[in-house]
């Protein structure tokens, strides 16, 4: 019920990307989570197929980041062209107002001349 903004929606965008695979044998097969560990999340993919703008996705992600649903798997950047992996957490079950999980780190750009002068 915490959740506001575009949170609620990518949370449910993010379990349409889990995977699922029957284990077992016939008849006693049960259904397994394959990716709960691996859940890539581009900006490119949600801005073409949803429409969602870069800022609203990165306080999303960083909303259920904080209050526990996912956790980061490999941070991923822009300049190295590589995707963010997130996990599925079950932290949410712990969460009380004012407790934050996790944090993204914030990569320091620096462009241009930016070293300080000695």
């Amino acid at each position: 019920m915490s959740l506001s903004g575009f949170s609620p929606q990518l949370l449910t965008l993010v379990f349409g990307k889990r995977q699922f695979e029957k284990q077992g044998r016939r008849g006693k097969g049960k259904w397994v989570l394959i990716n709960g560990d691996n859940i890539n999340i581009t900006y490119a993919e949600f801005k073409k197929k949803y429409g969602i703008t870069q800022p609203k996705l990165t306080r999303a992600i960083d909303q259920l980041l904080e209050k526990g649903f996912l956790t980061v798997v490999r941070p991923g950047g822009t300049y190295r062209h590589d995707k963010a992996v997130y996990a599925l957490s079950d932290n949410w079950i712990l969460w009380k107002p004012g407790l934050t999980f996790q944090k993204r780190e914030r990569e320091a750009v620096r462009r241009g001349f930016c070293e300080p002068k000695k």
